[in-house]
């Protein structure tokens, strides 16, 4: 009964909530983990409805929601709270529990790294890469639309040929939790993707897929980081380049532009506007680099 549950909670997920499948895979480590905790310690109990405060509070200590929280990742053990909270608020919707025993849990203030970003001269250097071969063709059409239009990597390998509108400029996305939207896509892009578009039938003209590997099948992310990671050694840039740092530095560069939060959002796909507001602290941080650059009293150093 106590895996039964489990396994609902995660299907509800799945299917009603949409969420990812790192999603569902991370809380279902999580609520195992604390159902072997269970079934070690308290081998009677066979309902969450059975399950009292001296059995929460042996859960807790093995997720150190009780200890000492500077020993150890504070988003770590955040993401571990909030997995069973939201476990057990399950539970009480399909009154199975009266109340949520994690709801007065006060959870560690979670430390936000602000994104790291590619600057444009190392944009320009690998775009400016000369292709050898199809495959690098391809893989710059890919850097050309993951900067012009913020796409995850999950979103640009999800790409079918139908999705992309070189008329009207746009790609149709399908993102996080099955939700479709509507990018723009700028005009040295559309180059670079038609460029590509002429050599994609030398792949595979059956395919559906946008991006194709050598083998005529569907691009995987994994193979998408590992080929910009050659662009980028091609290119004798020096800074990791990855998927999400273009996404991170399209966000950028539109606030920078004078975009409004808004409609970065938008592009972006995020639920909600607070995870797009970390990009104004990196702007911040530009105007803070161009200030003391710029600023002749800035570098002053007081005696």
């Amino acid at each position: 009964m106590l895996k039964d549950l489990i396994d609902r909670y995660l299907d509800k997920l799945r299917f009603e909530k949409r969420s990812s499948p790192h999603t569902i895979s991370s809380y279902q480590r999580v609520l195992l983990k604390a159902l072997d905790v269970l079934e070690r310690e308290f081998s009677e109990i066979r309902e969450w409805k059975n399950v009292k405060l001296d059995q929460m509070r042996v859960i807790q200590r093995e997720f150190n929601f009780d200890g000492d929280l500077n020993k150890l990742n504070n988003n770590s053990v955040a993401h571990d709270l909030y997995a069973l909270s939201s476990f057990f608020r399950y539970l009480v919707s399909i009154d199975e529990i009266p109340d949520n025993p994690f709801s007065l849990v006060k959870a560690p203030k979670i430390k936000r790294h602000l994104p790291k970003i590619l600057s444009m001269s190392e944009i320009d250097a690998i775009l400016s890469v000369n292709p050898d071969t199809i495959y690098e063709t391809r893989d710059l059409a890919i850097v050309e639309l993951l900067f012009s239009s913020g796409l995850r990597v999950s979103e640009l390998v999800g790409l079918d040929l139908d999705d992309y509108d070189e008329f009207v400029r746009e790609v149709m996305v399908l993102g996080k939790g099955n939700k479709q939207r509507v990018v723009p896509v700028n005009d040295s892009a559309i180059e670079r993707i038609n460029g590509y578009l002429e050599i994609r039938d030398s792949f595979n003209p059956q395919e559906n897929a946008l991006f194709l590997n050598r083998f005529g099948r569907r691009l995987t992310t994994r193979a998408v980081q590992q080929n910009l990671l050659k662009l980028c050694d091609k290119a004798c840039v020096t800074t990791h380049l990855n998927p999400h740092k273009l996404r991170h530095s399209f966000a950028t560069v539109l606030l920078q532009g004078g975009a409004d939060l808004r409609s970065v959002q938008e592009m972006l796909g995020h639920s909600s506007l607070a995870a797009t507001q970390i990009y104004t602290h990196l702007d911040f941080e530009h105007l803070k680099d161009v200030y003391n650059k710029a600023h002749p009293l800035a570098s002053r150093k007081k005696n």
